[in-house]
């Protein structure tokens, strides 16, 4: 557990301390269901990983049979197993909603001191309250944009139950609005426009949820309502202004799109994007079903007769993570993907059902669901270490909770 908290804390703050803690409670996984855990080798979830591997080696070995310039002779089994990570970020989480919160405490601590821990840190707020697009050193603005969102949505979908313990109020709220301003700033200061869209998107529907599952009264629904309409317009009145420049500078390229017209696209930053999209659905409609392996979302740019030397210089993947899983591995990955998705919203539904999820945490998956599904079509977040770690260590806290109802032997208490 020690390993999976100093994970939490420093993967995006010390990237090296991080993957070194990653492989500590990864092995830590590995000897409980050798020993105390055995049952979990037969959980749904680990069966899972046995389809990825499969998924994985079907394209490498059809290129072993009849190699391209695309497929690839090593097939790279990490590329679909690391998002089942969050299999053993559960089984050390062991179903107990306190280690749950921590973690994902833990988390957002190291992804505020990354940002606020050193003087070039507030160098880089006043640049990018200035007008300027910043990234903190973090991949690119992208990346750090989609961390400052998913804060976000945790401080939003948590506030009651971080705010409802009375006597601790009074330091609790002036922490609680300090980071949501930092998060909602960050975000301003990226300048994502994936990042807006799905930010809005997924609380709209979030709401909507909750006030499904809930049946709030009337004063509480218009509070949250006011509350949340507040918060749009703060964030649209300084943030959107920046993305609404961007998106000027690419409304010809969008409007020609929205119209069909996917010839002569310029190579503007939505225009790279599609002319990439475009290469890639050539090759899926050779193989659909099983795609072209590994190294498929790089090579068929590298190699592509139609695209310019820069862009195969500069970009090596597609910006869209279904797409290149679709590429990559066929409808077998795609439809891998999506068997996962059923079986987790299935999980966390009837765990919330059986009271032992609680309805916060529930509306926070379903939140970030929508979110991920959302920004992952504009950038290849599970492609990279940060949106992995992300991904996984969220899961891992739905997952522990779903086991409740699977596993109530032996495991945590309810929820509360």
């Amino acid at each position: 557990m020690a390993c999976l908290l100093l994970y939490a804390l420093c993967r995006i703050w010390f990237g090296g301390v991080g993957k070194a803690m990653e492989a500590g409670f990864l092995a830590m996984t590995l000897l409980l269901m050798l020993t105390s855990h055995r049952r979990m080798g037969l959980d749904i979830y680990f069966k899972f990983v046995w389809l990825a591997l499969l998924v994985q080696l079907i394209p490498w070995l059809l290129g072993l049979l009849e190699p391209t310039v695309i497929t690839s002779s090593n097939p790279h089994l990490d590329r679909l197993t690391k998002i089942f990570f969050f299999f053993a970020t559960a089984v050390l989480l062991a179903g107990r909603l306190r280690n749950v919160f921590w973690l994902w405490g833990i988390a957002a601590l190291g992804l505020l001191a990354t940002v606020l821990g050193s003087p070039a840190d507030w160098t880089t707020w006043q640049q990018g309250l200035s007008g300027q697009r910043v990234d903190f050193g973090i991949r690119n603005a992208q990346h750090i944009a989609m961390y400052f969102g998913t804060l976000m949505l945790g401080c939003l979908c948590f506030s009651q139950r971080w705010l409802s313990v009375g006597p601790q109020r009074w330091w609790r709220l002036p922490l609680w609005s300090g980071v949501l301003c930092v998060a909602v700033l960050g975000i301003m200061v990226t300048q994502t426009r994936a990042i807006f869209i799905a930010i809005f998107a997924a609380l709209l529907l979030a709401l909507v949820f909750w006030v499904w599952l809930k049946r709030p009264r009337w004063w509480l629904l218009g509070l949250l309502i006011v509350g949340t309409t507040l918060l749009f317009f703060t964030l649209g009145q300084r943030g959107l202004a920046h993305v609404e420049q961007r998106y000027q500078q690419e409304a010809p390229v969008i409007q020609q799109l929205l119209h069909g017209d996917w010839d002569n696209i310029p190579y503007t930053s939505v225009g790279i994007r599609a002319n990439t999209w475009k290469v890639a659905a050539d090759k899926i409609a050779e193989r659909p079903w099983f795609g072209w392996g590994s190294q498929a979302r790089s090579r068929v740019i590298s190699h592509s007769a139609v695209l310019p030397d820069w862009v195969k210089q500069q970009f090596g993947h597609l910006h869209n993570y279904f797409l290149e899983i679709q590429l990559s591995y066929g409808l077998a990955g795609s439809f891998m993907l999506l068997a996962l998705a059923i079986v987790i919203g299935r999980d966390c539904w009837l765990a919330w059902r059986a009271k032992l999820m609680p309805t916060d945490v529930l509306v926070f998956g379903f939140c970030f669901f929508v979110f991920w599904v959302i920004v992952n079509n504009f950038e290849s977040y599970m492609s990279f270490g940060t949106g992995t770690f992300v991904f996984n260590i969220i899961l891992g806290g739905l997952i522990t909770l779903c086991w409740r109802r699977r596993y109530p032997q032996g495991w945590a208490d309810r929820a509360l």
